[in-house]
């Protein structure tokens, strides 16, 4: 497969994530959701409602793949790096979700969808970001301190 396509499944992923983690975020922390994620779930968690795992939601998952979507459209494989820490995030999220909430269908679907996208992101992330230092070993494909 050629890097141009990993490039295009990669940049996809990015932004599918960002597109549906910032406004599901928000619709999460503002109460649109309520009936379909009742607070009840929460029961494990140190949260009573929606709104500050909605912001993180939104913030941080939408954010960082947002960001990842943003550099890898801008600086090509040496933006892949980015890519990683959005992925490690959304893995994260996932397994946080399925251990946490009290959901009646933890692993539904969804949550496995979001987390083989989490763990594309990371893995084609990783591998162009290499293929960036191989081709150039002065580029800084990653995010700072990476």
């Amino acid at each position: 497969m050629g890097v141009g396509i990993l490039r295009g499944t990669l940049l996809a992923l990015d932004g599918a994530v960002a597109l549906t983690a910032i406004p599901g975020g928000v619709a999460l922390a503002v109460g649109a959701e309520d009936r379909r994620y009742p607070a009840e779930w929460l029961r494990r968690t140190p949260f009573r409602t929606y709104r500050v795992p909605g912001a993180l939601l939104s913030g941080l998952v939408g954010g960082s793949a947002a960001l990842a979507s943003l550099q890898v459209l801008r600086r090509g494989d040496a933006g892949a790096g980015w890519s990683v820490p959005a992925g490690v995030v959304l893995v994260g999220w996932i397994g946080a979700e399925m251990v946490l909430l009290d959901q009646p269908e933890s692993g539904s679907t969804v949550e496995l969808a979001y987390l083989a996208a989490g763990l594309g992101m990371v893995g084609l992330g990783l591998w162009l970001s290499q293929a960036a230092r191989r081709a150039c070993p002065r580029a800084d494909p990653g995010p700072p301190g990476g």
